[in-house]
């Protein structure tokens, strides 16, 4: 039922490496700039040009992401780190990862580059938790009591466990090449792990619990029904899945058919909101690169669609970080754009 990982690796990209991103001058040609971030259009028939992506009409109702905060790249505790603050190019020149806190206007910013944890409010730095000593982290993860946070080193293999204010408690080894993290409660950790040939569970005691075998159609957020996966190993036809122990159990499915040679090329879960509803997103494309859906999906934990809504992206040119969308607890979707400038957070609204 599950792709190969590097499949789904490969294909994350897909739409956005056959999509050209540089841009013909005529007169049909604008550019919408907002916050640091340029909005550029081209409209050529049946599809449109946006931000080097190409979208076909059926994406003709599709909104892009509004701004939350920006914040400077640089050295400063205020800033993020950005390619010039990594010469030896150890990340990809941006913030590795970000959360969502229950206040709209906060979010944690993964500085790996600049060696920080950092909260941000409006853009403005609240708290800087020094994690230099852990090297150059991955991902991070707060358990849902907020006492501890877990950083993932997927260099070393490790995972570095901490209080609230990152003072280290624990460091657990054998991980190497882990994706992301989530805490699935207070005492135990679910890693995305492809060596582990799928989700590893972990105390925050370093015990090995167990793996969930799959690869990444399979994610790490989960309910008491178990771990979420969205699988599209059928390109024309997703299916959003639980699994529990070994056997996934379909919840529902999306069928995309109409067009020919279009097919499914992306397909991920973002999380769950304070209510418990499953959020994902699936694209397609057709062979040239050209959009025809990028849609985030709202669903209660029976499958029933609850709010669907078709996006703007920016190119993914970052595939290697944790996430690029994750769910904040009122049930919007944040995300993020970056350039050598300036990191905005930025949120689709799903109300």
């Amino acid at each position: 039922m599950l792709k190969k990982t590097l499949l789904a690796v490969a294909t994350s990209v897909a739409c956005v490496l056959s999509s050209p991103v540089v841009f013909a001058q005529d007169h049909h040609e604008h550019d919408h700039a907002h916050h640091g971030h340029v909005h550029q259009e081209k409209d050529v028939g049946e599809y449109k040009m946006i931000n080097g992506l190409r979208y076909y009409k059926t994406m003709s109702e599709a909104v892009p992401s509004k701004e939350l905060m920006r914040i400077d790249i640089g050295a400063e505790p205020e800033n993020v780190g950005g390619p010039k603050q990594d010469p030896k190019h150890t990340t990809g020149g941006l913030p590795m990862a970000f959360r969502p806190t229950v206040n709209k206007d906060e979010v944690w910013i993964l500085d790996s580059i600049n060696g920080g944890l950092k909260l941000f409010k409006s853009g403005k730095l609240l708290k800087n938790i020094n994690i230099k000593e852990f090297c150059t982290v991955q991902d991070f993860a707060f358990s849902p009591d907020g006492s501890k946070i877990a950083f993932l080193n997927a260099n070393t293999g490790k995972i570095y466990i901490t209080d609230d204010k990152g003072k280290l408690k624990t460091t657990i080894s054998g991980y190497s090449y882990a994706l992301s993290i989530e805490f699935e409660n207070d005492k135990e950790l679910l890693v995305l792990s492809p060596l582990s040939k799928g989700v590893a569970k972990v105390s925050v005691g370093g015990a090995p619990l167990g793996v969930f075998e799959g690869d990444q159609s399979l994610s790490n957020f989960s309910s008491e029904k178990g771990l979420w996966g969205i699988d599209y190993s059928n390109p024309t036809n997703a299916k959003l899945f639980v699994q529990k122990g070994s056997s996934p159990k379909v919840i529902a499915e999306f069928p995309f058919a109409e067009y020919k040679d279009v097919e499914y090329k992306v397909g991920k879960i973002y999380g769950l909101d304070s209510e418990g509803n499953v959020y994902f997103g699936l694209t397609a494309c057709d062979p040239n690169g050209i959009i025809y859906r990028d849609r985030i999906y709202k669903c209660n934990q029976y499958g029933e669609i609850l709010k669907e809504l078709d996006v703007i992206d920016d190119p993914i040119l970052s595939p290697e970080l944790p996430r690029h969308r994750i769910v904040c607890p009122d049930g919007d979707i944040m995300t993020f754009y970056s350039n050598e400038l300036v990191y905005a957070i930025r949120i689709y609204s799903m109300k």
